[in-house]
């Protein structure tokens, strides 16, 4: 016993949950789909785990190249997007590969066929963020 008593035991703050902090959530939608950066030969399966007009996460096997900052996400032949990005942020789980991607640019065009796609092939997600 010391001086003062036994001592405390130490409160270990406990993490919060998650909280959303995008002013745009994203859509969950877990799609498979390929990139290619520009200037690279082939495109690299990946998943889209979520996504809407301000960025995506994908999870890939391989390390993306630093310098890709252009590329073509393309989840079949009718839906496909030139686009540029930023990494924001990455981490590796299970031997792979998880980037959270932002839109630097992506055409207006592209923006109406990403609509046109979550109306097409995930519906009801595009409801519930109105």
């Amino acid at each position: 016993m010391g001086l003062f008593g036994p001592p405390k035991k130490r409160q270990v703050p406990q993490p919060d949950a998650f909280k959303e902090r995008r002013s745009l959530p994203r859509w969950p939608v877990t799609a498979l789909a390929k990139i290619r950066c520009e200037g690279q030969g082939e495109y690299v399966d990946c998943e889209i785990k979520d996504l809407n007009m301000r960025g995506f996460s994908v999870t890939i096997r391989t390390q993306l190249p630093q310098d890709c900052r252009n590329m073509i996400l393309y989840f079949n032949e009718n839906f496909f997007f030139t686009i540029d990005v930023t990494v924001v942020w990455q981490k590796e789980i299970q031997g792979k590969h998880v980037y959270g991607l932002k839109f630097t640019r992506i055409r207006d065009s592209d923006k109406e066929k990403m609509y046109q796609m979550m109306r097409k092939d995930f519906p009801g997600h595009l409801e519930r963020y109105k």
